[in-house]
């Protein structure tokens, strides 16, 4: 299932699947750029991450390695020179063109060159007797969510189906829900964002929140694939595998429902859990 995430937020239920357009905002669309992305070199000691930052200009994140906790080396700021871009930060002097970011600190150094890292889940094809809710071809599996009443239908969905064969968030149009309701399952997500902000998610049973967020190398912000509105702070991921802006990533996950006794009440010695798998072999 291909999703295009383009504004407010999306979602995806296992009562229903959901996505969805919340408040107005000024949207800011990526562009592809030969700097931004994921940096890494032979023999490196450190590998990097550039993007965008809100003021519009270049950041680059020193690591110690890809997803992994606590492995920011380094911030550094960006500003164009020349043919390329200088940075500096935390005692680190850098430039970077399209084909090369090294940088120095005392006699420690860094050369490296831009690399495309993929999920080795992506395009996936779906197990044997799996229900395949999205191929490309329509939103037949899907409806318009009615406002605040998450489980209730209002009508086909007005999302788009583009060219590529996945489906975009249109403004406005509130979230999108399944037909058919689950419980166990295993769910497989293809999706891309295509600028900022963006605020999304994946809705397991309209309880439980994957968020799908912009923050490729942006480290004040909640991390991806993070049940945020169901789990205190310490339950957050420490660790922000996204890929970047434009590229196609992926959430795996394997969710057990809560089990009820006859008399409808929430069985906790046996809840509801979720394992997650995000972009990345984590």
């Amino acid at each position: 299932m291909k999703i295009v995430i383009n504004t407010a937020a999306f979602c995806l239920i296992t009562f229903s699947l959901v996505a969805a357009e919340e408040k107005p905002v000024t949207f800011v669309p990526a562009k592809p750029d030969p700097l931004v992305g994921d940096w890494q070199g032979k023999g490196s000691h450190y590998v990097a991450q550039l993007y965008f930052a809100e003021d519009g200009k270049y950041q680059a994140n020193l690591l110690k390695e890809f997803d992994t906790e606590s492995n920011v080396v380094a911030v550094l700021k960006g500003s164009s020179s020349g043919k390329g871009v200088a940075f500096e930060g935390d005692g680190w002097t850098a430039t970077a063109d399209a084909k090369e970011f090294k940088g120095q600190k005392g006699g420690d150094t860094f050369q490296l060159q831009h690399i495309t890292r993929t999920s080795p889940t992506l395009g996936a094809k779906p197990p044997q007797g799996g229900i395949v809710l999205f191929d490309g071809n329509n939103l037949d599996a899907w409806a318009k969510k009615n406002g605040k009443q998450w489980l209730t239908e209002d009508g086909p969905p007005q999302w788009k189906i583009v060219p590529d064969g996945a489906m975009e968030v249109v403004p406005g149009t509130d979230c999108i829900i399944t037909h058919q309701k689950f419980g166990d399952c295993h769910l497989h997500v293809e999706f891309r964002t295509l600028g900022l902000p963006c605020n999304s998610g994946v809705f397991i049973q309209t309880r439980y929140e994957a968020n799908i967020n912009e923050t490729y190398g942006r480290l004040d912000r909640a991390p991806n694939g993070g049940f945020d509105n169901c789990l205190p702070s310490s339950g957050k991921p420490k660790i922000r595998p996204s890929l970047p802006p434009l590229a196609w990533q992926t959430f795996d996950i394997d969710f057990r429902a809560p089990r009820f006794d006859a008399n409808g009440k929430k069985n906790r010695k046996r809840p509801s859990h979720g394992t997650f798998e995000r972009s990345k072999n984590l």
